[in-house]
């Protein structure tokens, strides 16, 4: 899966986005919330439904640097070794939304 998201990570990341411009930036509330679904809900960031290049597409689309962008690419990356995120305050976040097929 190269070009697109799943409807669920694709609706989180809208969240995501409208708190973007809410806030004028990419601040740590949101880089906790990506952090802890990442790390709560390993399932739907698996590689068979989110590659590194739609994720990145969609943090671009929805307002992110290049930068923090590239950041969140990483995050993934990591997760889906299966390595730990250490999101800073918010770790008990997951997106209500069920992964979806």
């Amino acid at each position: 899966m190269s070009g697109s998201l799943p409807a669920d990570v694709n609706n989180f990341l809208d969240f995501i986005g409208m708190n973007i411009k809410a806030s004028g930036g990419f601040v740590w509330n949101e880089r906790d919330r990506i952090k802890s679904d990442m790390m709560r809900e390993r399932g739907r960031w698996s590689p068979s439904r989110v590659s590194p290049e739609a994720l990145r597409n969609k943090c671009e689309e929805i307002g992110m640097t290049a930068e923090d962008a590239d950041k969140v690419t990483n995050w993934l990356r990591s997760t889906q070794a299966g390595k730990q995120l250490r999101p800073r305050y918010i770790r008990d976040y997951s997106w209500h939304q069920p992964p979806t097929p």
